[in-house]
């Protein structure tokens, strides 16, 4: 089997002497240039104490297209002097074939502004329906970045706090049909320390959403699914799509309207994430791949189109039983743009980034997979301190880095959910920042 696809990432976190990463001490957080530069080339499943955050924090700068305008002087024609161009997208077409992936679309944003995309593949098997730099793909967990940050703005709007009840905010909601644990509070839902079981790795859901591919599911359908707590609020790591779902419903509930409104008028709009929407709710910008599973994972095993007749992906059910915890779309140069943004400080201050990062000091403590703060993956890959997210969903998987040092974001989508595309961000991180990039530990 390729390297690619069974490489295991060096899980390491960045620590500074107090224990909380710092992320205003780490080089380049600074403006957020516009993207300039474009190109475009031709086993399943349904699915230590923070820094604290305070009510008064500074508000966080306004993003706006404005904030989107090129800053860097640079032409695309630099990149082709050096080889860049054609390097990146040898990576991801190499990239594609050693996933065996129908289509991949994988997106840099550079530190001065300018921005690479590159397609392979196709959207459409049947059709061959060509890939374009804009087409959404559903992100499933990477949409936990956006409720995250949601979450994080309503903190400092004092509409809420980290450390208060979940129950005090959904007294009439039940999870596995039993009521909300009084002791769980909205960081260890961030944090996936609230002990709750994970909803989506019920094999009795499994068999509803496949039974009834079209059929939309609300939250309050998803979460009798949960069963009982695997463990104690507090006192250890379990991902579990069941935080963000509730998450959701409290966000939905201060805010008063829908996230997809919220989402829409205070990331995606501002933001000009022109592809992103919110599946279930409202129309996608434009057609998503079709979503493919295979039965095995050989690299020649037939692709089933697991879609349902809708403009939903990979189908309504699972996607709108995913809810807040994964029903985003967006193309992999938005993606970028907005791991810059919310990285970068431009979604919230700094010092909520340095709440959102430095809480994966606490859960590493737990022993988690890899070190998970509030609603952020944070970890090194080859030498590199990246935060971001990655998404899987039946015939859907992505990953989004933010690269703090490098002040590089890389997006990678894919309508397949077999493989890992994390190899691929490697193979364009080594492109683009060689001179500090190293090989990690790999296996197989």
């Amino acid at each position: 089997m390729p390297r690619r696809r069974t490489i295991a990432l060096a899980v390491a976190l960045f620590v500074v002497a107090a224990g909380v990463i710092a992320v205003g001490s780490l080089p380049g957080l600074g403006g957020f240039p516009a993207a300039t530069l474009e190109s475009s080339a031709p086993a399943e499943s349904a699915a230590g104490a923070p820094a604290p955050v305070t009510t008064e924090a500074p508000p966080a700068p306004e993003p706006s297209a404005a904030a989107l305008r090129p800053s860097s002087r640079l032409i695309p024609s630099s990149l082709d002097r050096a080889g860049i161009r054609d390097r990146l997208q040898a990576a991801v077409d190499r990239g594609r074939a050693e996933l065996a992936a129908p289509g991949v679309v994988a997106s840099v944003l550079f530190a001065d502004g300018r921005q690479w995309t590159g397609t392979s593949g196709v959207a459409d098997l049947s059709t061959n329906r060509p890939l374009g730099p804009d087409t959404p793909f559903a992100v499933a967990s990477i949409s936990k970045t956006f409720l995250a940050a949601e979450i994080l703005a309503l903190v400092r709007e004092a509409r809420l706090g980290l450390d208060d009840a979940v129950a005090g905010f959904l007294p009439d909601v039940s999870v596995g049909g039993l009521a909300i644990d009084r002791r769980i509070t909205i960081r260890q839902l961030l944090d996936h320390t609230s002990g709750l079981r994970d909803y989506l790795i019920s094999r009795q859901l499994d068999v509803a959403v496949r039974a009834e591919p079209s059929t939309a599911w609300t939250a309050e359908m998803a979460l009798a699914y949960a069963g009982k707590a695997v463990a104690e609020p507090g006192v250890g790591y379990h991902y579990a799509n069941t935080n963000y779902v509730l998450l959701g419903l409290i966000a939905e509930r201060l805010a008063g309207r829908s996230l997809a409104a919220e989402y829409r008028a205070r990331f995606f709009e501002p933001l000009a994430l022109k592809s992103a929407s919110y599946q279930g709710v409202e129309p996608p910008a434009e057609l998503l791949p079709t979503a493919y599973r295979y039965a095995s994972s050989a690299l020649d095993a037939t692709p089933i189109d697991v879609t349902d007749g809708t403009d939903i992906r990979p189908y309504t059910a699972i996607t709108t039983a995913a809810g807040a915890a994964g029903s985003v779309a967006a193309s992999a140069r938005d993606l970028a743009r907005w791991a810059r943004a919310l990285y970068a400080g431009f979604v919230l201050p700094e010092a909520d980034i340095e709440t959102m990062v430095g809480d994966a000091a606490h859960t590493e403590t737990l022993e988690p997979g890899y070190p998970y703060g509030l609603g952020v993956q944070v970890f090194m890959i080859d030498g590199h301190l990246s935060y971001g997210h990655s998404g899987r969903l039946v015939g859907a998987r992505s990953v989004v880095r933010w690269f703090a040092g490098e002040r590089i974001a890389i997006a990678v989508v894919t309508n397949q959910s077999r493989f890992d595309p994390t190899s691929i961000v490697r193979d364009l991180l080594a492109i683009v920042a060689p001179e500090t990039h190293r090989q990690g530990p790999t296996a197989g």
